[in-house]
């Protein structure tokens, strides 16, 4: 389905809108779930040719078709925490939101990676024995939830509109979601738009397993097309266009605990 210019130009304005977001915030990490934050990020860098040497960003599988998400999620959470903020920091999520599912999927684990990081570093300093009811330990392990801060920034479909489930706006109501509205996430459901692919392998039963570890990189020409309209409309030279972070990308599974890379 082609994208019209007009589509276009409005989805990388709500993309300007989050690089003001990010610069104001200025996170320890930019975390981009795969796949859909994947063309977010390579035209953030259209728009910012020094994004990538100023901003970290970390992507973290988070498709719904992968073996064991909530573990991959909260696992590749913790290890993401314990790299950037063994002391503390600050943290910025970019999703697409139509209901808010996949938005609230993730914000669920990264609380729940918070909550786990905070209970190793009590008893790594309270000992195995720690008592979680006594109100120092409690005190100090609220003081580690409350220095890790998680925000994600909501890019809003219109099509949406009235659809959104209610954990989705009681975390915008919270403040824990900054929403950023477009009339349309052009890049939504394009598999052609997602330049790599999942590792697939077989369960017991010969079903089909998505991993998750990047397999293979197939980036098509509708998807550098479109990058390439992108910097038509920031004023950028289309040819210089390329795909960011591809290395990024690939080693993504590093932040996925080891038994969960694979199924032996």
């Amino acid at each position: 389905m082609k994208i019209s210019y007009s589509d276009a130009k409005e989805f990388v304005k709500s993309l300007e809108e989050v690089l003001d977001i990010i610069k104001q915030r200025k996170p320890t990490c930019v975390i981009a779930p795969m796949f859909g934050a994947v063309p977010f990020i390579d035209i953030l860098n259209i728009i910012d040719d020094d994004f990538s040497k100023n901003t970290n960003v970390e992507y973290v599988s988070a498709s719904n078709k992968i073996h064991r998400l909530r573990d991959v999620l909260r696992g590749s959470f913790e290890n993401i925490i314990n790299a950037y903020a063994p002391d503390g920091g600050e943290f910025l999520s970019i999703d697409e939101v139509i209901s808010g599912n996949s938005l609230k999927r993730v914000e669920k684990q990264f609380d729940a990676a918070r909550m786990n990081y905070a209970n190793r570093k009590t008893i790594e300093l309270y000992g195995d024995k720690t008592d979680f009811k006594d109100e120092n330990v409690k005190s100090f392990r609220d003081s580690v939830v409350e220095s890790i801060k998680y925000n994600s920034v909501g890019i809003e479909d219109s099509r949406g509109e009235g659809k959104k489930n209610s954990e989705y706006e009681s975390l915008v109501e919270k403040g824990v979601v900054i929403p950023v509205k477009t009339k349309s996430i052009v890049t939504m459901d394009r598999t052609d738009f997602f330049p790599a692919q999942y590792k697939q392998d077989k369960d017991s039963e010969g079903n089909t397993i998505f991993l998750p570890v990047i397999d293979k990189f197939d980036i098509s020409s509708n998807y550098m097309d479109f990058l390439q309209t992108a910097a038509g409309i920031l004023g950028k030279d289309p040819e210089r266009v390329s795909l960011k972070n591809v290395g990024k990308i690939r080693s993504s599974y590093k932040w996925v605990p080891e038994d969960l890379r694979s199924l032996t």
